[in-house]
């Protein structure tokens, strides 16, 4: 095992991520700021490891295939899984029988099946689920088989529902990455792995040390209500292009995972300001990149492609003319927001997209809550270089001023080294 980064007391410092949420590389926007946190603890000088102690992160699939980004991590063992090259694979038999059923379900229903029986049934979202003394017991001995005695160690949670793992790590300092407020989150529950009420999210949060919030709404939340812990503000930082990119006229952008966000807003995007811009340009067309397309069995309107995911998005990037997020709810920092900022980019957006950094937004997004004036912006801009290179420079300008890694990660590297 690597010894070569160390404290400056000379022994080696470590920070075991515990998560179970299913990580294979930056592929949505919680994975994409976990892996950027472990760029942070390795920048300074620590070593990173992430264990993830419940077998249910894979879910039906039998096979994980790590991307190059998960080398950040110095170690990362799966419970129930084993190592190949770059792979994971299961070892739970139950997990093979439930990819068996989904496949037939799936065949069953294209050749005209009906019936309960062709109803998928996803496996449970791990995230969330209870602790198992399994879980607890793995969690431990994996810990010791990364940190050598006497080395510094720091656990940090992935989300507030792993904080039953610091029992197993005892007298270390602890701290959550909150991602976001679930009890804030809207949409009838369907934007939620679990439904939490507020007493309950602020006992799991008081369980560590620090909390990492990814926005200054949220951190203001936690210093009023939960003062006893130590509050880090941590935005995404993102990693800026030279110039700013224009694009090409009626050429539309929107980047979306699959979650109720995402799928609701493109929903609403479709149904009510789409028919308003063919009607005025025909010619019109956006491309839907991510895996929100997985919502929808064909193109939710004429014009609209669904890519799926693209694994690499610096083309479609340049080539777009507007970044669109018109998300109708949702909590947290919008992370692909960010991302279309450092782009340098001209954005058209919801309000409900800026949370958290609506001041620092100011100026550089184009912002409407009604479909009606969401349009009127996206027209403004689609015929007008000038306009787009403009409001792409002023979004170009705040990601370098206010998300850059320095200034997104200073306060949770200082509270690692001081920890």
């Amino acid at each position: 095992m690597e010894r070569t980064v160390g404290t400056d007391s000379g022994r080696a410092g470590h920070v075991i991520f515990i998560s179970r949420q299913r990580l294979v590389g930056a592929i949505n926007g919680s994975s994409a700021y976990l892996i950027d946190l472990a760029r942070a603890v390795r920048g300074a000088g620590l070593v990173p490891h992430l264990l993830q102690p419940s077998p249910d992160v894979a879910g039906r699939w039998p096979v994980l295939s790590m991307r190059p980004e998960m080398k950040v991590f110095q170690t990362h063992a799966i419970r129930g899984l084993v190592r190949i090259g770059r792979h994971r694979v299961s070892l739970r038999p139950q997990v093979y029988a439930s990819l068996a059923m989904a496949v037939l379900r799936a065949v069953a229903r294209k050749v005209g099946a009906r019936g309960a029986w062709t109803i998928d049934v996803p496996m449970p979202y791990a995230i969330a689920q209870p602790w198992v003394s399994r879980d607890h017991a793995w969690l431990h001995r994996a810990a010791r088989s990364c940190v050598a005695s006497g080395d510094g160690l720091t656990a940090v949670a992935d989300y507030m529902f792993c904080a039953p793992g610091f029992a197993d790590l005892p007298d270390c300092p602890t701290a959550i990455v909150m991602h976001d407020l679930f009890h804030a989150r809207e949409g009838g529950g369907s934007d939620s792995v679990a439904l939490v009420d507020r007493d309950t999210e602020l006992a799991l949060l008081g369980r560590a040390d620090a909390v990492i919030a990814i926005q200054a709404g949220e951190a203001a939340f936690l210093k009023r209500e939960v003062p006893q812990v130590r509050t880090i503000l941590a935005p995404l930082a993102t990693q800026t292009v030279a110039a700013t990119q224009p694009g090409e006229d009626d050429r539309l952008l929107f980047v979306a995972s699959n979650t109720a966000p995402n799928v609701v807003g493109l929903q609403w995007f479709a149904e009510h300001v789409w028919p308003l811009l063919r009607a005025a340009r025909p010619a019109i067309q956006l491309d839907v990149a991510g895996n929100v397309g997985r919502a929808f069995s064909s193109a939710p309107a004429e014009g609209i492609r669904l890519l799926g995911y693209v694994d690499k998005m610096d083309e479609l990037y340049a080539s777009a003319g507007i970044v669109i997020s018109p998300l109708t709810f949702g909590s947290g920092l919008k992370i692909k927001l960010i991302e279309a900022l450092g782009k340098g980019k001209a954005i058209v957006a919801t309000p409900v997209t800026l949370q958290g950094v609506e001041e620092v937004c100011a100026g550089a997004v184009r912002v409407a809550p009604e479909p009606e004036a969401f349009a009127a912006h996206i027209l403004e801009l689609a015929s007008d270089r000038s306009a787009r290179a403009r409001l792409g420079e002023r979004a170009l300008e705040t990601a370098n001023r206010h998300f850059g890694a320095d200034r997104c990660y200073g306060d949770f590297v200082d509270w690692l080294r001081n920890a």
